[in-house]
């Protein structure tokens, strides 16, 4: 397994992973899948400032993972909301939990205080991974979106990055070192 930043040529194969979420799930909200372009002006924002990593084994992605701004206000800095899909075919593997361990060590080593999933309610199988990881419940916000004919809820969970309160400066991923960057991921 190989983990590398994803770039804007891994649109395809990262939209061909996401496909089947927007298609047969309500894991995303989203109604219609976007066009490669679409992703890969996503992963280029994203990516400008936030780690946003790929899973490969010989060559294939398999899985992807990002964090990405929580909120817009000067506050909320510290704080990211994350983002991670599997390959249909290759869930319960490991390589989800592996890629979001990775995920994390960044963004600590990036001054980051806490991150947030937000996970479709009911999902029992994304709230039994985010606590074998850690992560802690907050709550859920009842029927906040509308896919194929029902209503689902948000939940919240959460993990300190820090093991202090005390805020450093936010560092971009862009300002890391390639050989900070292959540690992280290697």
């Amino acid at each position: 397994m190989e983990f590398r930043l994803a770039n804007v040529g891994d649109a395809a194969a990262v939209l061909a992973i996401y496909r089947p979420y927007v298609e047969k799930t309500a894991i995303t909200f989203e109604y219609d899948v976007p066009t490669v372009a679409d992703f890969a002006e996503r992963i280029e924002k994203i990516s400008a400032d936030f780690p946003y990593i790929v899973a490969l084994e010989n060559g294939k992605i398999l899985a992807y993972a990002y964090a990405s701004r929580y909120r817009e206000r000067k506050a909320y800095d510290w704080v990211v909301e994350l983002s991670i899909y599997v390959d249909e075919t290759c869930q319960h593997k490991g390589i989800g939990r592996i890629l979001y361990q990775k995920l994390l060590t960044a963004l600590s080593k990036l001054n980051y205080q806490r991150a947030y999933a937000c996970i479709t309610y009911p999902n029992e199988q994304s709230v039994k991974f985010h606590t074998a990881l850690g992560f802690h419940w907050i709550g859920v916000f009842e029927k906040s979106g509308y896919k194929f004919d029902n209503w689902y809820g948000i939940s919240w969970m959460d993990i300190a990055l820090q093991k202090t309160d005390e805020v450093q400066a936010i560092r971009s991923v862009k300002e890391l070192t390639a050989d900070e960057i292959s540690q992280l991921l290697n």
